[in-house]
């Protein structure tokens, strides 16, 4: 299964959501736990702060109460016990008690048992508790030593109101407050404890009188501090309470009821357990502590803090906060920077989504651009600019490698497409220029015959003037960098000041580089030379190993074009060689294949320049070899016709001429006239008679000799009447007495047995037509012709020498099967021709080789093509081979033409459409056949021509007319 694949804008933006996200939550966690923490122990150091506080509230609460005491002690108000009933004390008393609420009593004691309380009775629990009157605003009880008690109620004017009178117990040296006053006079502050008359928490001040014995104490309620503890709550759900040592609730906010009697302190603790402090009262180790609880499925903070008022004992303060509010800052907090950060989370994803994008636009450009370089399709390849510095460097270097790729294959290109060895070297050359960003470069090669010869092939830029190298001297005056060079290896160097003075480098050069070519063989080719006018650049140094691999192929190129020089030059040759042997084998023909080229090509190259007359017709490098091979081996078919054909002189001629045989039988026939002259005689005719007889015999049979002879060399055209003359000669006979049969070779023999055996003396005529002079086809010939394309007759049999025959021939030397046979050597060439492995440029070889015998009128041979059908190339060899072969002197069957003789020939050959026509008129008006002449015919044939009286023959009469009018 293939993996899914992503892009990199979704990667970037992927990996920065992760990232943020991450960082996000582990910061919000973070952010959210120290906010916890933070609150929490904001919350502990609340809670100490508010124990704080209530110890300063009570302090506040005692101060004045002790400085009054101070006062109280050091005055005389213990000296009496009845003091309480003077009218300034009380009112001193009153006045403590007015400004100090939360004072219940002032009172004294002796070590008689005697004591004295003032109270304060104007609150209702203290109405209600001793029973006061209503107007009762200050109580004053005597405590006498025996246990009299009387109880004086006054008002707000300190005005009697009630006296009561009691028996009671009381002894004051028994109670924890008379005992606990210290003997030096100080105060001492009793830890809260509960008052049980009254039913509240309080504490008591206590301490000796100066001068005398006794005790002076002071009752302080804590109800205020009750009061106070309400104003210390954070929240409506925040829990306070105050607890002694035994657990008891001195105070709370109001979560518990709101009675204080004994049976509520159970009340209280049944009410407890709906309250996270139940979980403080399962535990009997107490310290100051803060942790988390869970209560009725919620957490809850709860502080306990020790508050000491001096003593060993003291009070617990405990908080109960809901952690939810306790930290509702930190989730508010928490729950902002979520918000926050989904919305910073969702604006920098789509700003990393747009910057992703500016990143990833050009990357998939590149992509794009890249994916039509996999494809070498180089002709729409358009790199993106960008402002990131690392996509423009990427963006310039798939540039640069698209570039140099195309211009790699562009040059390889060019490789397999041209046939111009220079022209490919400037491209190498120029590539090398364009890579390296060299000022100029050069490429020297030398050849396989000399290797220490350096020819400059091609340069950069071509103006090079000033910028000449003497590479041949450097190379030899430097044996430090022909060494490096011979381990095929470049050379960097910058150019000394003798070298430059010396002429050997240009004076502007600043620094070079020169590599090598090595073919396969590690032989040097050649090199190439790269001049900077200043010192070359990083990138110009990370690109010199690409530039040796690419003159690698270089050196590749030039082997293999001096491969395939010499390849053509050896077949070139081998051409040339097989139309010299062609030509030597009759040395009447020597030079025609030659001659032909030589002449063709002086028509092609005027005709290749004539765009009017020949605008489809132009010669390249192509078309110039194809031309130039077709012209050499246009005859190579006649390594196929016999010698004897080739050179027939007279038409009696095979290897020999057989007019020789005819003359000697033509001796014997007067050789028997004598013998029949002579046996005449001696029969006894008259001398007179026989004389005039043989006289006339002789001169008959040299007549006759005399016509055959004149018939055997075919000067003339035969007519009728002189067929009929040399038949009736041919009905002459002779005497043969010897066997013809000795002497033949077995397949003479087997020819000469068809014609049957005579008996000996026989009759033979003196020119005969016999069955073996005529010589069949043999059966792998025959089978040449089945299916033949050509329209050239095949005659019946391969050769007919019958001697009637051959002297009846009407005009020439050849008779229709040696016609047939030098006529088929351009079949012969054809069919040689079709069997060589051409490359795709000469593939029309055979073709124009094999028309220069066709005619434009669509009569000529091998297959009758008409102009329609006929190549411009052919119709210029065709005029090449007729003119040279008119003018040719080493014909032996006729004599060589003049060129006045053989442009005219040629001129009414053009008007009968046996030439084309313009051609001819192209072959006169540049004067093709005068620069011909001047190299090839002897000064006899040269003669005056008439050109406009050659024109004149294949202008037609309309033209003519117009011309005269």
């Amino acid at each position: 299964m293939a993996r899914r694949r992503y892009t990199l804008q979704i990667h970037i933006a992927g990996i920065f959501f992760i990232v943020v996200s991450l960082l996000s939550v582990l910061l919000i966690v973070l952010s959210y736990q120290n906010s916890k923490e933070l609150n929490q122990q904001l919350a502990s150091e609340r809670t100490q702060q508010s124990a704080e506080r209530i110890k300063l509230s009570f302090q506040n609460l005692t101060s004045p109460v002790i400085t009054a005491m101070d006062a109280l002690a050091a005055s005389d108000f213990g000296h009496s016990l009845y003091s309480s009933y003077n009218d300034e004390w009380l009112s001193s008393i009153n006045a403590i008690l007015e400004r100090n609420p939360d004072v219940l009593s002032v009172y004294v004691g002796y070590p008689n048992e005697s004591s004295a309380f003032i109270r304060s009775t104007k609150l209702d629990f203290m109405k209600e508790q001793f029973s006061t009157p209503e107007n009762s605003h200050v109580m004053v009880d005597i405590n006498s030593k025996v246990g009299h008690q009387i109880r004086t109620h006054y008002d707000e004017n300190l005005k009697n109101v009630r006296i009561d009178t009691d028996i009671i117990s009381y002894k004051p040296t028994q109670r924890p407050w008379y005992k606990a006053a210290p003997d030096d006079g100080s105060i001492h502050v009793t830890d809260p404890y509960f008052y049980m008359f009254i039913q509240r928490m309080g504490i008591t001040l206590t301490r000796q009188f100066k001068d005398i014995n006794g005790v002076l104490a002071v009752d302080i309620t804590l109800d205020s501090l009750n009061k106070f503890l309400y104003s210390l709550v954070d929240t409506e759900e925040t829990q306070l309470m105050l607890l002694d040592d035994n657990k008891s609730v001195f105070a709370h906010t109001g979560f518990l009821p709101e009675s204080s009697s004994g049976v509520n302190q159970r009340m209280y603790l049944e009410a407890m357990s709906a309250s996270p402090f139940n979980h403080l009262f399962k535990t009997s180790d107490w310290h100051e502590s803060n942790k988390t609880i869970l209560h009725q499925g919620e957490n809850w903070s709860l502080n306990l803090v020790r508050i000491s008022f001096g003593g060993e004992r003291g009070l617990w303060l405990a908080k109960a906060v809901p952690e939810r509010l306790l930290i509702q800052s930190a989730i508010e907090a928490r729950n902002n920077q979520i918000t926050i950060s989904i919305f910073g989370l969702l604006i920098g994803t789509l700003m990393v989504l747009w910057a992703s994008k500016r990143i990833a636009n050009p990357l998939k450009v590149l992509v794009e651009e890249t994916q039509k370089i996999r494809r070498l399709d180089f002709s729409s390849v358009s790199t993106p600019s960008s402002k990131i510095v690392e996509v423009r460097e990427l963006s310039e270097s798939v540039h640069m490698m698209s570039e140099t790729i195309q211009n790699f294959l562009q040059t390889l290109h060019r490789v397999s497409n041209s046939s111009n060895f220079d022209s490919l070297m400037a491209d190498i050359a120029l590539h090398c220029q364009q890579t390296s960003g060299a000022e100029y470069v050069m490429l020297w090669t030398n050849s396989a015959e000399d290797r220490e010869k350096l020819t400059l092939t091609a340069q950069y830029p071509l103006q090079t003037e000033g910028k000449q190298v003497d590479l041949q001297k450097l190379l030899a005056d430097s044996p430090q960098m022909k060494k490096a060079l011979q381990g095929q290896h470049f050379f960097s160097f910058k150019p000394c000041s003798t070298d430059i003075e010396r002429g050997l480098l240009p004076q502007s050069l600043k620094h070079a580089w020169l590599v090598p070519l090595y073919n396969r063989e590690k032989e040097c080719v050649g090199y190439v030379f790269m001049g900077f006018n200043a010192c070359p650049g990083n990138d110009q140094n990370d690109k010199l190993q690409f530039i040796r691999q690419f003159l690698g192929f270089a050196s590749l190129i030039k082997e293999n074009w001096d491969r395939v020089a010499a390849q053509k030059q050896l077949f070139k040759s081998f051409i040339e060689m097989m139309a010299s042997a062609i030509d030597t084998k009759s040395p009447y023909t020597g030079g025609h294949c030659q001659r032909v080229p030589e002449l063709t090509f002086m028509l092609a190259e005027a005709a290749s320049n004539d765009e009017k007359r020949f605008p489809e017709f132009s010669l390249n490098d192509q078309s110039r070899e194809a031309l130039y091979f077709a012209a050499w081996l246009h005859d190579c078919g006649k390594v196929t016709t016999p010698e004897f054909v080739v050179d027939k002189a007279t038409k009696l001629e095979t290897i020999y001429n057989r007019i020789h045989e005819v003359r000697t039988r033509f001796e014997v026939l007067k050789r028997d006239a004598e013998i029949t002259y002579w046996q005449k005689r001696l029969e006894g005719e008259k001398i007179e008679e026989l004389d005039a007889w043989l006289a006339e015999e002789h001169e008959t049979l040299d007549q006759e000799f005399a016509f055959v002879a004149k018939c055997n060399v075919g000067g003339e055209f035969m007519d009728a009447s002189n067929i009929e003359k040399l038949e009736k000669i041919a009905q002459r006979t002779w005497m043969r007495t010897i066997d013809d049969v000795q002497g033949l070779s077995w397949e003479e023999e087997a020819r000469r047995s068809a014609r049957g055996s005579f008996l000996l003396p026989c009759k033979e005529q003196v020119l005969s037509d016999t069955v073996d002079q005529m010589i069949p086809w043999l059966p792998q010939q025959l089978k040449t012709f089945e299916n033949w394309e050509f329209k050239l007759s095949v005659p019946p049999l391969q050769y007919n020498r019958g001697e009637l025959y051959n002297l009846s021939i009407q005009r020439g030397t050849l008779t229709d099967e040696e016609r047939f046979i030098i006529n088929d050597h351009i079949i012969q060439t054809i069919n040689m021709l079709r069997k060589l492995p051409y490359p795709k440029h000469l593939k029309r070889v055979p073709e124009i080789a094999g028309g220069h015998h066709e005619k434009l009128d669509g009569k000529g041979y091998p297959y009758g093509l008409d102009e329609s059908s006929l190549s411009v190339d052919a119709r210029i060899m065709a005029v090449a081979d007729i003119f040279e072969a008119l003018t040719a002197s080493d014909r032996p069957y006729k004599k060589a033409k003049t060129l006045s003789e053989a442009l005219k020939i040629l001129a009414f050959m053009a008007k009968d459409k046996h030439v084309d026509e313009q051609l001819f008129r192209l072959f006169i008006e540049e004067k093709i056949y005068l620069r011909y002449a001047e190299q090839f015919l002897p000064k006899e044939q040269h003669d005056e021509v008439n050109e406009d009286a050659l024109l004149a023959i294949i202008t037609p009469k309309s033209e003519k007319e117009t011309e005269t009018a």
